[in-house]
């Protein structure tokens, strides 16, 4: 099977357009898909067998196997398992975040059940306001906000949330958090 135009030139993206063996480019030389281990000694079409070379070297190099990648090639290697590290790891960073986010608006609805004796909860919309809230103020700015709130008898229950927005947002215009 021939190796398809979409894989060659994914190949020479992946290598910058650049002969892997020689380090010359176009319009100087022609790129090829060279095997890495050749198709003669069974070596397959995937993108990881393949490797950019221009038709010199290419030629130079024959049906021979690649034992040792070219220099370029173990740099960009090691590059691209320390992306894809970092990768693994920024996406661990993210669901740490999510699930400490989730506890945050769990504890905070549990105080807003709590100033209501257990009469009233938040609603969805309501926890999506108080995960917007938590991009600005910490849980226990957010704590304390409600209680001011639920400590004004005149606003209806219905509007402490909206009250105690109003009462973070008056502390940050302030400058007193």
């Amino acid at each position: 099977m021939s190796i398809s135009k979409k894989i060659r030139f994914d190949v020479f993206k992946r290598d910058g357009f650049q002969c892997q063996y020689c380090g010359k480019t176009p319009p100087n030389i022609v790129l090829e898909v060279d095997h890495i281990k050749p198709k003669k000694r069974n070596g397959r079409d995937d993108i990881e067998n393949l490797i950019t070379a221009c038709f010199d070297c290419n030629r130079g190099k024959g049906a021979d196997e690649l034992r040792v990648a070219p220099p370029q090639t173990e740099d960009k290697i090691k590059i691209l398992k320390e992306k894809e590290d970092q990768l693994k790891e920024y996406h661990r960073l993210q669901e740490r975040i999510h699930k400490q986010i989730q506890r945050d608006i769990e504890y905070i609805d549990g105080k807003f059940r709590e100033f209501s004796n257990n009469k009233l909860q938040l609603s969805d919309y309501g926890k999506v306001q108080i995960r917007n809230l938590l991009r600005h103020f910490s849980k226990h700015h957010i704590e304390d906000a409600l209680a001011i709130s639920w400590g004004k008898d005149y606003v209806p229950n219905d509007d402490k949330l909206k009250y105690a927005c109003g009462v973070l947002w008056g502390k940050r215009k302030r400058g007193e958090i």
